[in-house]
């Protein structure tokens, strides 16, 4: 199949593909005499297989990796499971994270709907910001 038909089955854009091969995720394809490139079933399958991991996360680099060693008749699975218990630990890390500023703005907004400031204060940007700077979220 040519670039443009792979291109639509793997539901990405053609220029996608080009980069793929460029950083080595896709093989150079076979060329046709008039210069086209020629993909296999084989590529469809590794593009979705590419596409699928970059769903779960997975960086391009990463993707590389376990491509190399399945092109080196090796079982990449073990590698598979230790990135994703990598990513599984940083997004449970970034979601602790959103819940402490959820909660943290959650008090704020507490706090400034109770203030209420109806007039500029001299030399203040926000009195609600300021005050929160300056006395914590504790009132």
């Amino acid at each position: 199949m040519k670039i443009g038909e792979l291109a639509k089955q793997g539901k990405v854009k053609v220029g996608t593909l080009r980069f793929y091969e460029r950083r080595g995720l896709l093989p150079s394809p076979i060329r046709t005499d008039a210069g086209y490139r020629q993909y296999s079933a084989d590529d469809l399958r590794r593009l979705r297989f590419i596409q699928q991991a970059k769903s779960f996360g997975f960086s391009l680099r990463e993707i590389k990796e376990v491509l190399r060693a399945r092109g080196r008749n090796e079982c990449p699975c073990t590698d598979v499971v230790a990135i994703a218990e990598e990513h599984l630990s940083e997004t449970n890390e970034q979601i602790a994270k959103l819940s402490l500023f959820r909660t943290e703005l959650s008090k704020a907004l507490r706090i400034w709907k109770r203030t209420k400031p109806s007039k500029l204060s001299p030399g203040a940007l926000c009195i609600l910001i300021e005050r929160t700077m300056d006395t914590g979220l504790e009132q």
